[in-house]
């Protein structure tokens, strides 16, 4: 496998003031399987998060944060819209030491739809 270069960070569109005294959020690495994958994962970060390629032999988009936590609900939406664009099923996400499994929203409401028929059918024979 081929070693990814390390980019700079892409400026995000509207800075947000850090806090004073406060070091910014840890960063965040998302895991992407291919090259594409990584370069449109990037193309979705960039204008929100500062994002780069992280150097290695796996592709990695690394996302800074602001401080504070309401970019958590923003990471998460970039993440699901990353995920619908690929078609991928999964994403693995790092922060903090802990690694996330996060799959798209759609397959979700599938699975939701998918138990309310068979509510609704087992209601219908039951009666």
């Amino acid at each position: 496998m081929a070693v990814a270069p390390a980019l700079p960070f892409f400026k995000r569109g509207g800075n947000r003031p850090a806090a004073a005294g406060v070091a910014s959020a840890k960063p965040v690495e998302i895991f992407a399987p291919d090259r594409y994958s990584t370069d449109l994962l990037l193309e979705h970060a960039a204008p929100l998060f500062p994002a780069e390629i992280a150097p290695g032999s796996v592709w990695i988009v690394r996302v800074q944060p602001p401080t504070g936590g309401g970019w958590v609900l923003e990471l998460l939406s970039l993440v699901q819209r990353w995920l619908e664009s690929a078609r991928l099923p999964w994403a693995n996400v790092l922060y903090d030491g802990r690694s996330y499994l996060i799959r798209p929203s759609t397959e979700v409401a599938q699975l939701a739809a998918a138990v309310e028929f068979t509510r609704d059918l087992s209601a219908h024979f039951s009666s």
